[in-house]
This record gives C-alpha cells, structure tokens and sequence, in this order.
C-alpha cells in the first residue's frame, strides 16, 4: 500500500509539473505578444490631422440638396398606411427619416466633396424608401427610370461645355476632376437605367425592391449631372479661365505613362524574386505592392478616351504616386533590413508618414497638394484598420493584416514625399 501511494503521488507530482510547465509556455507566450499588443494599440490611437477639403461647391448646390431630400417627406405617411416587409430589405421607414434628418441638419459650411456625395446617398435612400412604400400601398404610377435618357443629354452638354482653360492649373485640375468625376459616374448610371427593365428575371429582389432600385438610382445619377455644374461653377469663382490647358495635359500623361510603364516592369521582375522569401518578408512586400494597385492604366485610357482628361490625367498622376512610393519604400526596407513584421518598425512608419502629413498642411498647399494629401492621409485610416486584430484571426490572416497596415503606413510617408513632383508635372506639362 505504501509503495502503491508513494507511487500514485509521483504521477500526480509528475503530471502536475507537466501541467505547470505547459501553463508556463503559455503564459510566456501571452506575455510575449503583449508588447506588440500594446504598441499596436497605440499606433492605431495615434492623432492623424484632418485634411482641409481641396474643393468646395456653393451653398446654393447644398440648399438644393436639402430641397431634393425633403420633397420625400410625404412618403412616411405612407409607411405608417402598409404592413411591414416580410423579409429584410434595403428601404424602410428609418432609412427616410435619416434622409430628413440629415437634410434638416446639412452643414453649409464648408460645402465639400463629401457633404455632397453623403447627400446624394440619403437622396437615392429617400426615393428608394418613398417609392418602395408607394409601390406596396398601389400608389407609384410612374416609370421609375423617367427622365433618365433626358439627363443622359444633359450630361453631354455640361460636358461639351467644360473648357479646358485656366490661369490656375492646380486649382482647375482639383476642380476640374471633381467636374468630370461627376459626369462620368451619371453617364455610366443613366446608360445602365436607359435599357433597364423592371422584370429583369432576378429571384433575389421583389417588384417593390426592384422598382425602388430603379428609381433611387435614377434620382441620385440625375443629381450627379446638377453636382458636375455645381464644381464647375464653383471653379469659375475661382479660376475663370484664360489660357489654353488641352496639350499640357496631354504631355503631363505622356510623362507619367512612361513613368508608370517602368514601375510596373520593375514591379512584375520584384514579385517574381519575393516568391523565395520568408513569410513575414515575403507578406510585407506583397502588400506593399497589392495596396499600392488602384485604377488600371487600361481603365485611364478609358475615361481619357470618353473626353474626361481632367479626370484622367489625375488619375494617371494618383496611380504613379502609388507606385513610385511603393518602389521606393521597397528599396528603404530593403536597405535598412526593415522589411518584417515589428510592431516598433510599423509604430514609426505611421509616425513619421503623419510627421510628413503636418509638414504638407503647414505648407498652405493649393488644392491638388490638397486632394493628394488626402489620399495619403485615407491610408493611414486603413493601415489602422488593418491593425485592429478580432478574434476570428488565426495567425496567418493575422500576420496578414499586420503586413497590409505596415504597407500603408509606408505608401502614406511615400506619396507625402512625392507630392510637390507631382503637381510640378501637372502644372507644367512634365
């Protein structure tokens, strides 16, 4: 009996260190990550300064708006007449009132880019709403996409009328984009309604979902055309013209296209040699090269092509500062063997990518400088997203993630850099 105690207390005592042991490894492996636990913390909880607006419309384009959205007021009372839907759908009765409320409280100061295209949401929300629930209670008699071969000719006369003329080249490529971004987005939608059939066969929507699509979509690419004359009127204000600005676009485009044409060689030989890598090496230089993809050189061709230079042409000059940042923070990781996955290293890609970000701001950048600017700084806003780690993540998508918010940190600081280059070759031709 003793031996049989003394021999049950040494398993117990044996299993109770392997248990300890395990319990150990675990918490050192806990204790391991929370370091970079907390700098990623702190990296993403990092001040970020917000970026003025590059371009503004007028107050009477906002009052518009507004206008727009509360003529769909009535349409509650005509929720409150039907029966709930019998499935989730995209339009209801809330979505209404957030529409109304928003157009109650529209800012007007400053009227920007954003208020715009967040007015033109709730706009297409409250039409869809209203003429969902008008379809259910029998009372929409009306073709949900009228009007919209009419704004398709609108269109084309606010851009035939658009002159590419200016005595303030950043601030007419700013504005100018923003013109032209507009009519290309209504050309595109209006085309689509124009041959839109309310039957279209789908067993996904029912005939009330289908026409509220029909007619919300219409009403948001009709307002698109009035969005294009307001920039362009706010343009005038305050650039009215004068010198011709065709040809130096087109150099500018020529220079880039060159430009562009090397990045991708030199891009498509490097991921060839990052397929030998490591796995936090090889992930960096992935996602360093997939988060500097945007518009294809294809697609550029294409909006160039349908008349839309201004758009165009800055599209050309965002897709370089993507990859000409891309290719030289590559050779930075490469040179200061920094091209893995430490939490210190990321932490000071995005300090000093917003160290960069303040030096542009406090510059008085015009509006091009601005509208870049813009677009590193929704960069540091992804590379914090990417750094926010949920509980579905298992290690690989996790060291992922960690890769896509070190490349976006790196391509923020690297098209900061490269700002004043690339309003130079817009302004000049190259």
């Amino acid at each position: 009996m003793d031996r049989s105690a003394s021999s049950s207390r040494r398993r117990f005592l044996s299993g109770a260190a392997v248990g300890a042991t395990a319990a150990f490894a675990g918490c050192t492996s806990v204790y391991g990550a929370l370091p970079n636990r907390v700098t990623y913390a702190r990296t993403r909880f990092r001040d970020v300064p917000s970026v003025p607006a590059a371009v503004e419309t007028t107050d009477d384009h906002l009052h518009d708006l507004a206008t727009e959205i509360d003529a769909y007021a009535d349409g509650l009372e005509v929720w409150d007449r039907i029966d709930g839907p019998e499935r989730r759908v995209v339009y209801s009765s809330r979505r209404l009132e957030n529409a109304l409320e928003f157009a109650d409280s529209l800012p007007s100061e400053p009227p920007t880019i954003d208020t715009v295209e967040t007015a033109g949401y709730h706009l297409s929300q409250a039409a869809g709403s209203d003429a969902y629930a008008r379809v259910r209670a029998d009372e929409f008699d009306r073709d949900p996409t009228a009007g919209a071969e009419r704004w398709l000719d609108e269109r084309a006369s606010v851009q035939a009328e658009f002159d590419y003329e200016t005595e303030a080249p950043s601030t007419f490529l700013a504005y100018g984009r923003a013109v032209e971004y507009s009519l290309r987005q209504a050309e595109l939608g209006l085309s689509r309604l124009t041959d839109a059939e309310i039957d279209d066969g789908s067993r996904h929507a029912s005939r009330a979902e289908r026409i509220a699509d029909l007619y919300g979509n219409t009403q948001r690419h009709r307002l698109r055309v009035r969005d294009a004359r307001g920039y362009r009127k706010a343009l005038r204000e305050r650039d009215s013209g004068g010198e011709p600005f065709g040809e130096t676009m087109a150099a500018s485009r020529d220079v880039l296209a060159g430009r562009v044409s090397d990045l991708l060689a030199d891009r498509d030989i490097w991921m060839d040699r990052t397929a030998d890598f490591g796995d936090e090496r090889r992930d960096v230089h992935s996602a360093l090269y997939s988060r500097s993809l945007g518009e294809r050189v294809e697609t550029i061709d294409r909006i160039v092509d349908g008349g839309y230079e201004v758009y165009g042409t800055v599209e050309l000059a965002t897709l370089w500062l993507r990859f000409a940042a891309a290719r030289a923070e590559r050779d930075r990781l490469e040179a200061a063997d920094e091209d893995r996955l430490d939490s210190g290293l990321v932490d000071a890609a995005k300090r000093d990518a917003v160290d960069r970000l303040e030096d542009v701001l406090e510059s008085d950048p015009d509006p091009l400088a601005l509208f870049f600017a813009d677009r590193a700084r929704s960069r540091l806003d992804s590379g914090d997203r990417s750094l926010e780690r949920t509980s579905f993540d298992d290690d690989e998508d996790w060291r992922w993630m960690q890769a896509n918010g070190y490349a976006h940190y790196l391509l923020a600081r690297g098209i900061l850099e490269r700002i004043d280059e690339a309003v130079d070759v817009l302004a000049t031709g190259g």
